[in-house]
């Protein structure tokens, strides 16, 4: 029998050839992110039939971008109106991240030397709850209420795993208690529209889901503590709910710190940028209040992104010590020369990973319009500033029946 040697020492005589290789590796695996950038591009040139054809080509030399390609293409067939198949892909992607809690050893020890790009994307804590929120908007918007349910407890757990960062996903925590009413589960709703009180600004948009739910669980001391806040009429015969993406996610950045000679930590991060306001002005003008909740995605994926920052620079120690031992190790055995030509290899292999989700917009917004029952036509005005124009949209025509919601999906 054929016995295969290790491969250690070989690599310890030849450290050069093996940091070329590693170079190598993570220069093809960067390349998927052009396959995104590219798809990205389309997107917002309005063009998503051709980012659909990019994202088809998926990650397929690695699979190490695989959920970001699932991600991507999950809202690009959601702005297309294609929601079944946005499901399909967005329920593979939630497979994918469950799995990812277990992230392998190999790619852990591969990571720890050269780069954060070796390791399969895992998504950031706020990612992983825009999944379950984009899935809950597919299956409204399909009718399927009993499976928006579903991904809404789903969209709950991850909440809770980081409420903090979360927290300010006003978003996605105002649809999770919209699910729960649809199917009459009062308690539940009624608990995350009083935790939404509390946390927002003012609770003048849950306001009126609060009494209601509370009333019929015959809570009399919070219908009175939030009847003050509930303005005009609280309810028509039948509601329209619209849910209005503008603007767009900036990207990651890079960030840098070099010591001499040539240490270098790198770090991921997001800029700073505002979001569109969440005012609407809606035509003509509805029979009752309307409730808008808003979630300022840049604000939220910042703070995901920083609740991980004290492993991301534990990490990043560990690997810049490694990398330090490696080049007096090449120093020591095949001189000077070799000790510069490895730093200067490790320091450009030391790339902050920059993947993100980027067909993402910039604000996130739910917004329930009461109406009577009948035939109606409606223009939403959504004021702007800045590089965020203001513009109008003319909705189709539309009949509701006393009782019916009936969902909407626009992007700007």
């Amino acid at each position: 029998m054929t016995r295969t040697q290790p491969a250690g020492p070989e690599l310890r005589r030849r450290p050069g050839l093996s940091i070329f290789f590693l170079f190598l590796l993570v220069g093809l695996l960067s390349g998927c992110a052009g396959k995104l950038n590219r798809a990205s591009d389309y997107f917002y040139a309005d063009r998503p039939e051709q980012a659909l054809e990019v994202l088809n080509q998926g990650d397929n030399w690695s699979n190490r971008s695989q959920l970001l390609f699932l991600m991507e293409k999950g809202v690009v067939l959601h702005q297309l109106g294609r929601y079944q198949e946005s499901v399909e892909v967005l329920l593979k992607a939630v497979a994918l991240i469950d799995e990812f809690e277990l992230i392998s050893a190999s790619e852990q020890v591969g990571s720890a030397m050269t780069s954060e790009w070796l390791v399969r994307y895992k998504g950031e804590y706020s990612e992983r709850l825009w999944v379950h929120s984009y899935l809950m908007m597919d299956y409204l918007l399909l009718n399927r209420f009993d499976d928006a349910l579903v991904e809404a407890k789903q969209a709950l757990k991850r909440l809770g795993q980081h409420d903090k960062a979360l927290q300010d996903d006003y978003f996605t925590r105002s649809l999770i208690a919209l699910c729960y009413s649809l199917l009459g589960e009062d308690n539940d709703a009624l608990l995350v529209y009083r935790q939404l009180a509390k946390d927002l600004p003012n609770p003048a948009p849950v306001a009126a889901d609060l009494v209601k739910h509370a009333a019929r669980l015959g809570m009399n001391d919070l219908v009175r503590q939030y009847q003050p806040y509930v303005h005009g009429s609280p309810a028509g015969e039948a509601e329209l709910v619209v849910f209005l993406a503008t603007g767009q996610i900036p990207a990651k950045r890079p960030g840098n710190v070099v010591l001499p000679p040539t240490i270098r930590f790198s770090f991921p991060f997001y800029p700073v940028r505002s979001a569109p306001e969440s005012r609407v002005n809606i035509r003509p003008a509805p029979i009752g209040n309307i409730s808008i909740l808003s979630t300022d995605l840049n604000q939220v994926a910042r703070q995901s992104l920083e609740a991980r920052k004290t492993g991301i620079i534990a990490k990043e120690t560990v690997r810049v010590g490694a990398k330090e031992a490696t080049a007096r190790a090449v120093g020591r055995n095949s001189g000077e020369v070799a000790e510069a030509v490895t730093r200067i290899t490790l320091l450009l292999l030391e790339e902050p990973d920059t993947r993100c989700w980027q067909t993402l917009p910039a604000r996130l917004s739910l917004i329930r319009i009461p109406l009577s029952a009948g035939v109606h036509q409606l223009r939403l005005q959504i004021p702007g500033s800045g590089r965020f124009a203001s513009g109008q949209i003319e909705l189709p025509e539309f009949e509701l029946r006393r009782g019916q919601h009936l969902f909407y999906s626009l992007r700007r």
